[in-house]
């Protein structure tokens, strides 16, 4: 019986975790988040962000990649991104120009897939309530990630299209420096709002900025659609 009960109770901790995985997603993007935002330039901050990146790197393969080929192709993308990003800790130096771009371009097709599988799996699945909404706002954050990561191999490449202010250009030489200045960027750019920091004067990036722009303007419909969904849910169970 104690057996028993031990197999009922961890089927219904995972039935649990199921249910609620875009709410863990989600904390684990706004931790990302906030942890990005500290100063990296002492080691333990550096640390803390690998950390808090790889955790979240990690939990994306296991909530997201349901299928097995998916889960698979990512986990293999994964992994060199966590060797590229790691790297530094154990052999002197920054990443030179070719790592860093390699890291980003990566990072692009990680996020970018696991924002696209989001957006599938909400719209090929019936509606479940809050936990659709908050899905939709992961996939939001995911393709936020891969925008900045976008612009940061987008300057990478031509560092002249892009106009940084001098206060925040010390940022750009570390990797995980240009993530978090190119992070807010990539915001400002699917709200549509405008970042003074960082100007796109030339292709490509007044053209990255139109298309983040658009998708952002795209994506916005699809966080109402989940949440006319879940409206529409309330009131047929309140019925």
């Amino acid at each position: 019986m104690p057996v028993h009960g031990g197999f009922e109770e961890l089927g219904a901790n995972a039935i649990g975790i199921r249910l609620h995985r875009y709410a863990l997603l989600l904390a684990l993007l706004l931790l990302a988040l906030i942890v990005q935002a500290i100063d990296v330039s002492t080691r333990t901050a550096s640390l803390l962000s690998d950390v808090s990146r790889t955790v979240l790197g990690v939990t994306v393969l296991f909530v997201v990649f349901e299928r097995p080929r998916e889960r698979i192709a990512m986990a293999v993308v994964l992994a060199i991104v966590m060797a590229i990003a790691w790297s530094p800790h154990f052999l002197s130096g920054n990443l030179g120009r070719g790592s860093s771009i390699a890291l980003h371009a990566l990072t692009v097709l990680y996020v970018s897939v696991a924002a696209l599988v989001i957006v599938r799996d909400l719209f090929r699945h019936p509606p479940i309530g809050a936990e659709n909404v908050l899905g939709a706002i992961c996939g939001y954050l995911l393709a936020a990630d891969a925008w900045a990561s976008v612009n940061a191999v987008g300057y990478l490449l031509a560092p002249a299209s892009y106009g940084i202010n001098a206060d925040v250009g010390a940022l750009l030489a570390d990797w995980r420096g240009r993530v978090a200045l190119f992070s807010y960027y990539s915001y400002a750019q699917m709200l549509t709002i405008g970042y003074p920091d960082v100007t796109p004067l030339r292709a490509p990036a007044t053209i990255l900025s139109v298309l983040a722009a658009l998708f952002g303007v795209f994506y916005t419909a699809v966080v109402v659609s989940q949440l006319v969904a879940l409206a529409q849910l309330v009131h047929r169970r309140t019925e």
